[in-house]
């Protein structure tokens, strides 16, 4: 008996000390913020910039009449984002929503852009010169999403390679987006 009495104190407390390792972060403030989780398990607020809706006509299009006929993108200014990460982190954030008992993929997207320039573009859709449309083309990346919180989704990005990339909360109908950048 006091064997067991030892065992289950033994136990308890590994449980608690492990528990009491595990940082507690706290969710965002409001509906639509991202906070970063870093390395060192502190937490950073992404910045959020306004996307500029764009419609243009290809290079191709204006000059041979092949090519993509229209254009429409989401573009930021600026080529970086002002939060970075390593490629090799593990790169999570926490995402407030308005009810994270939704599936966290209709709710949340993780969208990766192409610097061109002077600015960061999202292509979104385009009709090309035979008629073809492609609608809906921006470039998702994937991740795993739990529940977290009251109001807030843990998401992990999976295989994030170096680039630009923002973070979106779908149900809001906003152009604002949450930047960051991974480099190698």
């Amino acid at each position: 008996m006091k064997r067991l009495s030892i065992f289950l104190c033994a136990i308890v407390f590994c449980a608690f000390s492990a528990v009491a390792q595990t940082p507690e972060f706290p969710e965002p403030e409001f509906i639509g913020q991202v906070l970063a989780i870093r390395k060192d398990d502190t937490t950073c607020q992404l910045p959020q910039e306004s996307m500029t809706p764009r419609h243009r006509s290809s290079v191709g299009q204006i000059l041979f009449g092949i090519g993509k006929d229209h254009i429409d993108e989401m573009t930021l200014k600026g080529q970086h984002a002002l939060t970075r990460f390593g490629a090799d982190d593990g790169i999570a954030f926490i995402v407030r929503v308005p009810d994270n008992r939704i599936d966290p993929m209709s709710a949340i997207s993780v969208i990766r852009f192409k610097v061109k320039k002077r600015t960061r573009v999202a292509e979104y859709a385009s009709v090309g010169t035979f008629g073809e449309r492609q609608s809906n083309t921006l470039e998702r990346q994937p991740f795993t999403a739990r529940r977290f919180g009251g109001s807030s989704y843990l998401i992990i990005l999976k295989n994030a390679t170096p680039g630009e990339y923002g973070i979106t909360v779908d149900m809001l109908g906003s152009l604002n987006i949450s930047t960051f950048g991974v480099d190698e």
